[in-house]
């Protein structure tokens, strides 16, 4: 016979088990894999052993070499469980009789039961063996094995961190679920879509119409109606005035700002770029213009000052926000890691000196109720942090908030926080994982890389058996070759290059992108890199001609944007050798991933030359003739399809269409688009995410690993008296 301990053990493996058959949990790997070794633990009386790096290094399988000062994974995963588990009982689990919990600041679980409420009672008596008394069984017996729990967690429980009531003052967190509808659809190619007037009174957010074009949109929170800001074609990263009268943004290479009650846009400044900007109390303008260097623009438009030359570190100062008082910027600082490897530091806007706020950390905000947020993998974690000191912030971060809609690449979070503590953010889709999987024409799907990771960049090799692809791990950014008929994965020397892994058409080679040239390695295990090309500029490579003699990439310049370039490359007894790079395009514009035709007569190539994104194609070698547009809704990323008539590109949309093709007396003629696949890929923003099939019948696509959580193509979550929520979670920690 059981013991009463024996009984509560089953009963909690039991309720483990059905947690974890939960749609709450489908496909979310990570969570099953630590609920499950957390509870284990715990019922073996191995509690002492819940502790981070023991977590991470067995619970999730990071081995030996795992370090939790560095790596916030075990505090991102567990803030998800928590998130999953209040979840799942707060919808399928209501009426489970046994409750899992993992309390904040706690890595150990908690068991309790959910006693049934009693019946009611009758003077009538009820027979023992009427039904009625066989459910009063089970209830009696569900009540005795809720004593044991509580015998047994109160026992533990002495051990444990307590959960106190929060004494922090404050409003309380409003949640509000929003569909920003407008005449188009919400999002823009790079930087923060919504963003909250400083008093909390209005969203600006951008949106793309049907032809592809981005514009700027607003809305009141206190009347829901959206108005559309007019002559803002081409606008992203909005940024408000300190009295919310204003937005700022770029646009067609330039800074520009407009009042939020309509009316012309005033120029301020040409601009290559923007990677961020904000206005001070003072009515100057703190902006990233160019790789490595912080502006200092006047709001009533003039020429941009230098503030601070990162660019001698090999760092690019991005997403700033000036401090209160207008002496301090916090901004991101990001080396040649990349943003998931990048700091947070200060910047005296009086002098230009600085100072390191944290490590591994991007999109640093800091909020007036005396805290530090900033976004790790997507996870946006929360520290105390002085103003008046600016010291650095003190404590452990703790996660906050999970699941931020975040770029790897560019280091910024579709996220925004008022001075009165409200937030407004859109969660990431599939939960930042993704998968690769065929679809063909008709929009079938077919799997092939199952193992879900947070990939960019999948390139096929000429024999489609194998993908290279671009991925980041624990914040770290590398390249990895997948074989599809072994299913197996294997990392890529690649440091420094990380980018846009190319194959050449023998497949023997690979070529990568960095931001100091690029660089070539052989196909082949523990291979190592050498540089192809010499640059102190983002070289990423896209394209061999068909009989590998060429190669185009684009390569970033800070008064040009991106332009298009080829280079001649030899086969060698070491590998491949390149010529000097030649110039094929440079304009006031951005011009992206330069396609070879299967003739090598042509490049096709995305650029953002008149208010949006779309393809074009030109004679090769560029002969100065007119290009030839061949997208008429906006699109990005061509694809030359071998049949030799038709070119596949990647709307914004992420949607796939096509356009027959041909060529009459030197002059190439293209017909009308028309939809590929219905099928919609995963959003990677301005990157990759497909590559064609070497017969061109299907292509490999990112797909979200899970659908769970999916949110539509409008929507964000505000939450009002979030900076109070902040205040109370790290009272409540510190205790």
């Amino acid at each position: 016979m059981s013991t009463d301990t024996e009984i509560v053990r089953d009963a909690i493996l039991a309720q483990l088990e059905r947690v974890l058959a939960s749609e709450a949990f489908r496909g979310a790997t990570r969570s099953t894999t630590l609920l499950r070794f957390l509870v284990d633990e715990a019922v073996s009386g191995r509690i002492d052993r819940l502790k981070e790096y023991t977590l991470g290094a067995e619970g999730l399988g990071k081995g030996d070499d795992f370090d939790p000062r560095t790596d916030p994974i075990v505090r991102a995963e567990a803030s998800r469980l928590r998130a999953r588990l209040e979840r799942y009982y707060a919808g399928e689990g209501r009426d489970d009789a046994v409750v899992i919990e993992l309390h904040k600041g706690s890595y150990v679980p908690r068991f309790s039961p959910r006693t049934p409420s009693a019946p009611a009672t009758s003077t009538d008596p009820t027979p023992a063996s009427s039904p009625s008394r066989a459910i009063q069984g089970r209830r009696l017996a569900w009540v005795t094995v809720g004593v044991v729990l509580g015998v047994i967690a109160t026992a533990l429980w002495a051990r444990w961190p307590r959960d106190r009531h929060d004494t922090a003052p404050g409003l309380p967190l409003v949640r509000l679920e929003v569909e920003l509808k407008s005449d188009g659809s919400l999002g823009s190619e790079v930087g923060t879509d919504v963003v909250v007037s400083p008093d909390a009174s209005r969203l600006v957010f951008v949106s793309r119409s049907p032809d592809g074009v981005a514009f700027l949109n607003t809305r009141r929170l206190d009347d829901g109606v959206v108005h559309r800001l007019p002559n803002t074609e081409g606008a992203r990263v909005p940024f408000f005035s300190p009295d919310g009268q204003w937005v700022g943004f770029w646009a067609g290479g330039r800074v520009k700002k407009v009042a939020v009650d309509g009316g012309s846009p005033v120029v301020l400044c040409d601009a290559t770029d923007l990677s961020g900007a904000s206005w001070g109390e003072d009515g100057t303008i703190v902006a990233a213009l160019s790789f490595g260097k912080l502006f200092r623009i006047p709001a009533t438009s003039g020429e941009p000052t230098l503030i601070v030359d990162m660019s001698r570190d090999a760092k690019d100062p991005r997403w700033p926000q000036i401090l209160p008082g207008g002496k301090q910027v916090l901004l991101t600082a990001v080396g040649p890691q990349g943003p998931n490897a990048a700091d947070i530091e200060l910047v005296s806007l009086l002098d230009g000196t600085r100072k390191m706020v944290t490590r591994g950390g991007t999109f640093g905000r800091y909020l007036e109720s005396g805290h530090l947020v900033y976004l790790n993998q997507g996870t946006l974690f929360a520290q105390p942090f002085s103003l008046e000191h600016l010291d650095a912030p003190a404590g452990t971060p703790i996660p906050i908030l999970a699941d931020v809609a975040y770029s790897s690449t560019f280091g910024f979070g579709q996220i925004d926080v008022s001075r009165t503590g409200a937030l407004v953010y859109r969660r990431s889709g599939g939960r930042g994982q993704l998968v690769a999987s065929w679809i063909d024409r008709a929009g079938r799907t077919e799997p092939f890389l199952v193992r879900p990771g947070q990939y960019t960049f999948p390139r096929l090799s000429p024999d489609g058996r194998r993908l290279a692809v671009a991925s980041t791990e624990s914040g770290r950014a590398s390249i990895s070759i997948y074989e599809h008929d072994h299913d197996r994965m294997t990392p890529f020397r690649t440091s420094p290059a990380e980018y846009s892994p190319t194959w050449s058409p023998d497949g023997r080679n690979i070529v990568l992108g960095s931001r100091s040239g690029l660089y070539t390695s052989a196909a082949t295990d523990n291979a190592q890199p050498n540089p192809l090309t010499r640059s102190q500029r983002l070289q990423v490579p896209w394209s061999f001609s068909r009989d590998g003699s060429r190669l185009a990439f684009h390569e970033l310049n800070e008064t040009t944007g991106f332009d298009l370039w080829t280079v001649r490359v030899s086969v060698t007894q070491d590998g491949l050798k390149a010529a000097e790079p030649e110039l094929f395009l440079r304009t006031a514009a951005y011009e992206t991933y330069p396609s070879f035709s299967p003739d090598g007569q042509w490049i096709a190539y995305g650029s953002g030359a008149f208010g949006r994104w779309d393809v074009y194609v030109r004679p090769f070698p560029n002969d100065g003739s007119k290009e030839v547009r061949v997208s008429d809704s906006g699109g990005r990323i061509p694809y030359w399809l071998p049949n030799r008539h038709e070119l596949l590109y990647r709307t914004d949309d992420q949607r796939l269409m096509v356009a027959a093709y041909r060529v009459e007396h030197g002059s190439f003629i293209v017909e009308k688009p028309r939809e590929w696949s219905p099928a919609t890929l995963a959003d990677t923003g301005v990157i990759s995410n497909l590559d064609v099939d070497p017969n061109g019948t299907r292509v490999v696509a990112l797909l979200p690993a899970t659908l769970e959580d999916r949110q539509s193509a409008d929507h964000v979550t505000i939450m009002l008296n979030f900076a109070d929520e902040v205040r109370r979670r790290l009272t409540r920690e510190s205790k």
